[in-house]
């Protein structure tokens, strides 16, 4: 008997990201080096989910929710540790704002378009061309990828300095990791605002088209 889609295992996989997400932020403000080690757990499991959908078949549109979900999910997490412990309220609330839009957005566009927001990129500038360019394995696509799932843990970090000395004493580029995640946070911010941009487009050009053949009707 096949599982139900809920409980395929990928999904499970999904679910238990979205636990450990906030595990970490209850962790987070007694037990930082425990809440760091859960939050990249979580984002570890994340390479799993997608190869056991294909190997076991068990691929949904139901898993591609709960994967998105999880991601902005444990982003959101450990930015909200950030603003409780610093005074970056202001800019913690603008990056998260922004990116769930932006996963609004490209959902929206996805299914009015009918295409995936990862394709029909030819009209992008060269920029976010190289970002996007095979799925994000170029080299600015995995600098944006690592921007955003670890510059706020090293934000975060930097919050703890006996937490980040004792991380830093065991990786001898430890400061090199660090600025390298916040310029790949800074691009995928670019990118952020260029999907949005490209929904808002669609958006405003439906209206125009919708009041024209309003007015050509009356």
């Amino acid at each position: 008997m096949p599982l139900p889609i809920p409980l395929y295992i990928p999904n499970l996989l999904g679910y238990a990201r979205i636990i450990l997400a906030f595990v970490g932020l209850h962790l987070s403000d007694t037990q930082p080096g425990a809440a760091v080690l859960t939050w990249i757990f979580s984002a570890t499991l994340d390479l799993f989910d997608g190869i056991l959908a294909r190997k076991l078949d068990q691929c949904s549109s139901l898993g591609v929710l709960i994967d998105i979900a999880a991601d902005n999910i444990l982003r959101t997490t450990v930015w909200v540790a950030v603003a409780d412990q610093s005074s970056y309220g202001v800019l913690v609330s603008i990056i998260i704002s922004l990116e769930w839009t932006t996963m609004i957005c490209t959902q929206l566009h996805a299914t009015q378009s009918r295409t995936h927001w990862k394709t029909q990129r030819e009209n992008d500038p060269w920029l976010l061309k190289q970002i996007f360019a095979n799925n994000f394995r170029g080299p600015l696509g995995c600098s944006v990828i690592y921007g955003l799932f670890f510059a706020n843990l090293f934000v975060y970090g930097s919050q703890h300095p006996e937490l980040e000395e004792k991380v830093a004493e065991r990786i001898p580029i430890f400061t090199f990791c660090k600025y390298a995640a916040f310029c790949g946070r800074v691009l995928s911010m670019l990118a952020e605002l260029w999907m949005c941009k490209g929904y808002l487009s669609l958006v405003i050009a439906r209206d125009l088209e919708g009041k024209n053949e309003y007015n050509k009707s009356s």
